[in-house]
């Protein structure tokens, strides 16, 4: 039964352990200069990084964050799970920050995401390196905390990459499931490194670049909302949909960002399916009003919802 009551602020690692793990993750990325590619290791990069994009899109974004769709505790477990495995720590951590981030979005230093207060590397990734940052307050996000198995997962996300870095190497080296036997380097730098790098960065790239930035050729504002976000119709496959940030900023309840039937939102195409099975249900739909206000400020009006 989940607690009633959640413990107060979640201690994390030491600042000083993030900062060693942060370097040689990135430096990690280096070695595909050094080691073989073949096809299956390319895939199987590339399959994994969308799973991580949806993780934490799907997972620690639309439903952790903005419960913007029901399902069940064990399906809620494995989501924050998937999420852990994209290496952007705990699903109650990344809700709490979300949460402030929407509060004070683009109108206070407050948002610790905001280019418009603070430097790109900051709003980027140099909010991180804090021991402040990487603390968890429990109850911040107290609908989260009173389960037991995500404050234990929040607290403890970092053997689940571990895990995943040991697989990854077992498998290539000792199997020939990428191809051929002793490929244990590629698949870890390609499958494990790289591809969590790159989800990582798509994360980060919605504070820095589609925020504080004037429209142009693959932006536009479709909202007038209090912050200065701007939708990526360029980016909607890579971030699976995330990048239409500007319409998430404006209701940011629903389950989808794409509102419109243009707007390629795959991570909500994924949830409905994920909906006919009965592994979720309840999307919470975008509202008549304000596809219709969005609608207006184009000049036409959306084929529904």
């Amino acid at each position: 039964m989940a607690n009633a009551v959640p413990p107060p602020l979640q201690r994390a690692e030491s600042l000083r352990a993030f900062k060693i793990r942060a370097v040689i993750v990135h430096l990690a990325c280096l070695g595909v200069f050094f080691v073989p590619l073949t096809s299956t290791v390319l895939w199987t990069a590339v399959a994994l990084y969308f799973i991580r994009v949806f993780s934490w899109e799907a997972g620690s974004h639309r439903y952790f964050s903005h419960r913007s769709f029901k399902t069940s505790r064990t399906f809620q477990f494995i989501l924050a799970l998937l999420a852990a495995l994209s290496g952007q720590r705990g699903v109650i951590w990344w809700a709490t920050h979300h949460r402030a981030h929407h509060k004070y979005s683009d109108v206070s230093p407050l948002d610790q995401h905001s280019p418009r207060f603070h430097s790109l590397w900051h709003a980027h990734f140099g909010w991180l390196l804090s021991q402040r940052a990487l603390d968890t307050d429990l109850t911040q996000a107290r609908d989260l905390a009173r389960f037991p198995e995500l404050v234990w997962l929040n607290k403890y996300h970092y053997f689940f990459p571990l895990g995943l870095l040991i697989a990854t190497f077992c498998v290539g080296q000792y199997t020939a499931f990428f191809g051929a036997k002793g490929l244990g380097a590629s698949a870890v730098v390609w499958t494990f490194f790289v591809s969590m790098v790159l989800s990582q960065q798509a994360a980060f790239l919605l504070n820095t670049g589609l925020h504080g930035v004037e429209p142009g050729w693959f932006r536009y504002r479709r909202f007038e909302t209090k912050d200065t976000t701007t939708n990526a119709w360029l980016l909607a496959i890579p971030i699976l949909g995330g990048a239409f940030h500007n319409n998430h900023h404006r209701y940011m309840s629903s389950a989808r960002s794409g509102f419109y039937w243009y707007e390629l939102d795959l991570t909500y195409l994924m949830l409905k399916i994920l909906s006919w099975l009965r592994i979720v249900w309840d999307l919470v739909p975008v509202p008549l009003e304000v596809l219709e206000e969005g609608g207006k400020s184009n000049g036409h009006y959306p084929r529904g919802r």
